[in-house]
């Protein structure tokens, strides 16, 4: 299932700054549209119809903010910068400036973002958005150690118990993240019980063109073997490409697999797209496993621009599919493949001290090891102080595999501090 981060969606009826005004300009009919269609918190419309009416002629600064905040606000990230950009220099640059950061840290760059809300606050230090900006990022920024517990379980009787401390923390710049992990898994079923300790480390660069990271990790048992991967991003971040070797019996929960020291060449690519009718995301992955078979999984999703039930609920529809060369009781592998096609809704809420998400989904069968499956799945943060949060996320679902019904659900408890 594709959870995308928590990104802050106004709620219907919130007024950019330039409609708080006591007086507003008389405004030609199709201008009005706009600022009604902003007021009732339909910024998708308000933005598309926006962006037409701009291309026609140049708008007033009102009416370029409105556009631009319900631009950013329905993910139009693109569209959204060149419009903040043409007020930067006008009576909005504050509000304008403060759109900008946002969307700097919404994909990603609070190291971008904080320069920019310090900007605004030079010459309004009151400026409650950018306060609060600057506190996000700053939080995003800080070094921060993270503890760990996880449980999972299916309908094969595999279970699974797991635990992580994982340190963060970034160079000076805040464009290099560095990561060290430890972590444990015990996966059994009524025959067999397995351990593994391994120790991971992580990196990666936002600040070079292609924005490498990599990661290295080796089980601290016996079996000293060293696994590790890359990936790179392209056409400004939309495509990614990954290669590594990877441990397979890790990655599958499966004693069996982690007992027979399983691993995995692995190649893998993700791709990104906004339309206005939504965000086409695609996936492809490539395992060659060290039992001689080969799995490839794909998946198709597309996040909606529709919002029939108001601007915190998304629409989703796509496809996943695996094949594997052979069937093996260690790991699903679909020898004759898997074809679900799905739909959902996903629910996100929060604020500057909280954010919660759920998901629904049920799917149908498109071809082989497949049928009728349901999922669920849930998460969100809160802090507990200015340093500590407390988190959690959960899933749960029902499909078809091996011709029989399939069952799993898993659950995750976090607790983070922050060094400042």
């Amino acid at each position: 299932m594709f959870i995308a981060p928590f990104k802050y969606i106004p709620q219907a009826g919130m007024l950019s700054p330039s409609e708080t005004n006591v007086q507003q300009p008389k405004r030609k009919p199709e201008q009005q549209r706009i600022v009604d269609l902003n007021a009732a918190g339909d910024y998708r419309a308000a933005g598309t119809e926006g962006l037409a009416l701009m291309a026609i002629e140049k708008q007033d600064e009102d009416l370029q903010l409105i556009v631009a905040n319900s631009l950013a606000w329905t993910g139009r990230t693109k569209e959204a910068v060149p419009t903040y950009q043409g007020l930067v220099n006008g009576k909005y640059a504050n509000e304008a400036n403060v759109g900008l950061a946002n969307l700097q840290r919404w994909n990603g760059r609070d190291d971008l973002a904080a320069p920019i809300y310090r900007t605004v606050l030079a010459t309004s230090p009151t400026n409650s958005d950018a306060l609060e900006g600057l506190e996000l990022a700053t939080r995003e920024l800080s070094p921060r150690t993270t503890l760990s517990v996880g449980a999972s379980s299916d309908s094969s009787d595999v279970q699974n118990r797991s635990n992580m401390i994982n340190h963060r923390w970034r160079d000076k710049s805040g464009s290099t993240i560095m990561e060290i992990e430890t972590s444990a898994v015990k996966n059994w079923l009524p025959n067999i019980e397995t351990r593994q300790q391994d120790l991971t480390v992580r990196y990666e660069s936002l600040a070079l063109d292609l924005k490498p990271s990599m990661e290295l990790s080796m089980p601290t048992g016996s079996n000293r073997t060293l696994y590790g991967s890359v990936r790179v991003k392209l056409v400004e971040d939309a495509v990614s490409l990954s290669a590594g070797r990877l441990n397979w019996g890790r990655m599958t929960t499966n004693p069996n697999a982690l007992a027979l020291g399983l691993a995995a060449s692995h190649l893998g690519a993700t791709a990104a797209h906004g339309f206005t009718f939504g965000t086409l995301r695609g996936r492809f992955d490539y395992y060659d496993i060290t039992d001689n078979n080969r799995i490839i999984s794909t998946s198709v999703h597309l996040a909606s621009s529709w919002r029939p039930l108001g601007n915190n609920y998304r629409p989703f529809v796509g496809v996943q599919t695996r094949t594997a060369q052979f069937t093996s009781p260690n790991y699903w592998s679909p020898e004759m493949g898997s074809g679900t096609l799905y739909a959902g809704l996903l629910g996100e809420w929060g604020s500057a001290d909280w954010n919660f998400y759920t998901s629904v989904q049920a799917g149908a069968r498109l071809y082989g090891d497949a049928g009728k499956s349901w999922a669920i799945a849930g998460g969100g943060k809160r802090w507990l102080s200015d340093d500590l949060a407390l988190s959690m996320t959960f899933w749960a679902m029902e499909s078809v595999r091996d011709s029989a019904a399939y069952k799993a659900q898993s659950a995750t408890l976090s607790l983070e501090k922050l060094w400042r």
